[in-house]
């Protein structure tokens, strides 16, 4: 009768012990920060056990030390405080465990040579040290303690064996996203800073450019002097090549300002009218050897917009020179109507068109529609990024309708100027 009361009691007990290591290795899945991981462990392994003490030791591999990285109770964070280590050589329940990769019990520990006694735990009697492993590699212990003799037993190894498995890759997780996090910060800052040179580059880049250009334009307009056919074909290459780079150029330096913070709006109620009646006439350039019609669709009654004319104007031709890119013959709609309290403007053309996987980049920096060896439309992939920053900046959205073979809509929204009736 007693033997199966004792064994009732025993299985009453596994079971807890059980539901125990699958609460603790819940607990500790869902922490990624590895402080507050270890220091979830050793609480709720003490409490749910109801040991007297517990911690856990990292695995120091340069210093062959093994240091204490959380214990529970005001004489862990005492410990944990004073960077308490244990030298892995030394000779302790908790070294051997790490150096024997399997977990050590002393169930009096008065009896136990390899026993160190801690002042702050002046009533530890039993004492197990289970090791952290990955692999065939220790990372470090589980250390419990107990103020009864004759506590743990092969059992109690198995089950916080068992847990020790679960903490030690959780642990791992822990520090691979930590990694990945001071990565990704590191990253951060080397962006930022890269940002800030090119906007603070901003006029050593363009004005030597610009003195290219400008020369070259002073010489293919005859200012100094007749020219033969062969220079002015060499002139006219540099030129255009020196015109180019300076768009790229001012498309870094625009996105580098816009990272960096460092890019100024002036904005003001704008008349909508006006403003896209003259980006349609300077935009028919783009058209004039295509059989495209421009058009500009609009209201009679169109209120104004709050916004910089300067970056609009951005704004604009860039989704009228990307249409422009891609139409080779149809049509070019410019619209803008009042819509939600918003003033929501479009650019359609009856182009190529997006397939549907690549609608979700388009606006990503360095992207191109076409990004086949024999795309038909240069560019720097930067002026899609730069206008949907453009649109954010002046609080609007920014979003595109398309179907391939059959054109583009590009959309985006605009603040109403204050005191603008809806």
């Amino acid at each position: 009768m007693v033997d199966a009361v004792r064994l009732t009691e025993r299985a009453r007990r596994s079971a807890v012990e059980l539901q125990t290591v699958a609460e603790v290795s819940l607990q500790a899945t869902q922490n990624l920060a590895v402080a507050d991981l270890l220091r979830a462990v050793v609480e709720l392994t003490k409490q749910r056990f109801d040991l007297y003490h517990a911690h856990i030791y990292l695995l120091n591999e340069e210093e062959q030390r093994l240091q204490l990285a959380a214990g529970s109770g005001e004489a862990g964070e005492f410990m944990l405080a004073q960077h308490h280590s244990i030298r892995l050589k030394q000779n302790s329940l908790v070294a051997r465990a790490a150096r024997e990769k399997r977990g050590v019990i002393v169930n009096d520990v008065l009896q136990e040579a390899s026993f160190l006694p801690n002042p702050l735990l002046p009533e530890t009697r039993a004492e197990m040290a289970i090791p952290l492993l990955v692999g065939e590699d220790a990372i470090g212990v589980l250390d419990v303690q107990s103020t009864q003799v004759d506590r743990f037993s092969e059992t109690d190894v198995q089950v916080l064996t068992t847990l020790a498995a679960q903490v030690a890759v959780a642990l791992q997780n822990a520090r691979l996203y930590e990694e990945q996090v001071a990565v990704a910060e590191q990253l951060r800052e080397v962006d930022r800073l890269k940002s800030e040179f090119l906007a603070s580059m901003s006029h050593e880049l363009r004005t030597p450019l610009n003195s290219i250009i400008g020369y070259a334009e002073v010489i293919l307009d005859g200012l100094d002097g007749p020219i033969n056919d062969e220079m002015q074909e060499d002139i006219s290459a540099i030129h255009g090549s020196g015109r180019l780079l300076l768009s790229l150029i001012n498309d870094i330096l625009d996105l580098a300002k816009i990272e960096a913070q460092q890019l100024d709006l002036d904005i003001e109620p704008l008349e909508v009218k006006p403003f896209l009646a003259d980006v349609t006439e300077t935009s028919r350039i783009l058209i004039k050897d295509k059989p495209v019609e421009l058009v500009l669709d609009l209201p009679a009654d169109l209120p104004q917009a709050q916004a910089d004319r300067i970056r609009l104007q951005q704004v604009m031709n860039n989704l009228i020179s990307n249409a422009a890119k891609f139409t080779e013959e149809g049509s070019i709609t410019i619209c803008a109507r009042q819509n939600n309290g918003v003033l929501e403007f479009s650019v359609q053309d009856t182009g190529i068109g997006i397939d549907e996987e690549k609608i979700a980049v388009v606006f990503e920096r360095f992207r191109q529609v076409d990004q086949s060896s024999t795309r038909r439309a240069g560019g720097t992939g930067l002026g899609l990024a730069i206008t949907r920053q453009l649109v954010e900046l002046h609080g609007g959205q920014i979003w595109v309708e398309s179907e391939r073979g059959k054109g583009s809509r590009f959309f985006f929204t605009l603040p109403l100027a204050n005191g603008t009736s809806e």
